[in-house]
């Protein structure tokens, strides 16, 4: 059921982008969902998209620095409390993540390169020799669904969370030198992610009993030292700490990204448009985000706030998908909205008329099976939109401009 789960999780999250890639096509700006939302559907409908997205974004370079600060635990302990040292390795590597972002778009986009061609080999050899392995048992797999149908839809919704690292592309399109390879990069990286995790997911389960793994702390660690002793779990959390930190990397690029295009269009003060002299980066965005992640950082590694904290990064990830939702409404409508310059596109989305539709169900799927482990998650996060919307029409409505001669809805 995990397999089946995982593997419905990464095609409805392609769906979802690949239904997105027209806008990023069509309208390759910086900060990107606001600007697609705004043309099509309006100002409101724009400011809520980009605020939304840009929470998740930054939510989560709180969350994933915790995650991959106990991660970095495995390789080297600061003190002997390994919670101290977990909270050290995040503030470390929110700031080296940081940096790196300050140092240009070049210099990223060679490291994100590099980390992901690492992970995707450190996971395609852990899958051949897990499937290869004398310990791997065929009848691990059966029961199918041990945990039923509430067991998928908690599955599903901590597969979004693996395939998180190509959504950073929707937000490159202004830096693409040429924007037809940003949806068939977006596409290619959804397909490799969905074979290489399906596959180490198979390996996996063919080694380590369903009943065992909850008991473990890492399964992936276990399976690799049955494997390899101690040796395979140094490798297979080499692999985790290299995916949360490529995903820290693209929540930094992204939210710092989306704030600079709104400063631009007046949705957020001017000062988040202040671009580096040296770099040309958004640096005052990027400074922001990396000052609001160590926030988080240090909130998360505070006890009486940990339930607090759980329900923050569920908003955030219902912040996610509201934006996808307002985006793909405003995929529908940008073929009637703007009938000449869509034809000119020169990348269309496949079989439109299929596909938003099933984009549609499937957002609405990922948002069922994130409020379905925590149904209060919904109620906040509808507060949270309507924050977003009173700072719009407090502030953003009153210094909205909009570029020369472009027309919106």
């Amino acid at each position: 059921m995990a397999i089946v789960a995982y593997v419905i999780a990464g095609l409805l999250m392609m769906t979802v982008m690949v239904a997105l890639c027209e806008l990023a096509v069509g309208m390759p700006k910086a900060g990107s969902l606001h600007v697609w939302a705004r043309r099509v559907l309006g100002p409101a409908y724009g400011a809520v998209a980009g605020l939304a997205y840009t929470a998740m974004n930054v939510i989560f370079l709180g969350s994933v620095s915790l995650a991959n600060g106990a991660i970095s635990n495995y390789f080297f302990q600061w003190t002997p409390d390994a919670n101290v040292s977990a909270l050290i390795w995040s503030l470390i590597l929110v700031t080296v993540v940081a940096a790196i972002a300050l140092s240009g778009v070049a210099l990223t986009g060679r490291v994100q390169l590099a980390l992901v061609a690492a992970l995707v080999s450190l996971m395609v050899i852990f899958g051949i020799a897990g499937v290869s392995n004398p310990n791997f048992q065929p009848s691990h797999f059966h029961p199918f669904a041990p945990f039923g149908v509430s067991g998928l839809w908690v599955a599903m919704a901590m597969g979004v969370y693996a395939y998180i690292g190509p959504l950073v592309l929707l937000v490159t399109g202004e830096e693409a030198r040429k924007i037809t390879d940003l949806p068939k990069a977006m596409i290619a990286a959804f397909l490799t992610f969905l074979g290489v995790y399906t596959f180490a997911m198979i390996a996996l389960i063919g080694l380590v009993p369903y009943e065992e793994m909850s008991l473990m702390e890492s399964p992936f660690t276990c399976a690799a030292e049955l494997m390899f002793g101690r040796v395979g779990g140094l490798i297979v959390n080499a692999a985790a700490w290299i995916a949360a930190f490529t995903c820290l990397i693209g929540e930094i690029y992204g939210s710092s990204r989306l704030l600079y295009g709104m400063a631009e269009e007046g949705i957020l003060p001017p000062v988040f448009s202040k671009v580096s002299k040296r770099t040309r980066v958004p640096h005052i965005s990027i400074i922001v985000a990396w000052i609001i992640g160590v926030f988080l950082i240090l909130t998360g590694s505070i006890r009486a706030f940990e339930a607090a904290y759980v329900e923050l990064c569920m908003v955030g990830s219902e912040m996610g998908v509201v934006a996808w939702i307002i985006c793909l409404l405003a995929a529908a409508r940008y073929k009637s909205k703007f009938p000449k310059e869509w034809e000119k596109l020169p990348w269309k989305i496949p079989g439109r008329r299929v596909l938003i539709p099933v984009a549609f169900i499937a957002a609405i799927i990922t948002m069922y099976a994130l409020v379905s482990g925590d149904p209060p998650s919904i109620i906040y996060t509808a507060i949270a939109c309507i924050i977003l919307l009173l700072l719009y029409y407090g502030y953003s409505r009153k210094h909205l401009k909009i570029p020369e001669g472009e027309t919106y809805g």
